[in-house]
């Protein structure tokens, strides 16, 4: 498995923070789960 390090804004991290709590997961699966799925639509 691979480290990503990236800086977002903090609004951006709030909203990404909310966004994974009402779904019941952790910030790092979500951001997983949304790369999968960006992933999936160019193929």
């Amino acid at each position: 498995m691979a480290n990503i390090n990236i800086i977002i804004p903090d609004e951006l991290h709030k909203k990404l923070k909310l966004s994974a709590v009402q779904k019941e997961t952790t910030i790092k699966e979500y951001i997983i789960k949304i790369i999968e799925k960006e992933i999936e639509k160019t193929k």
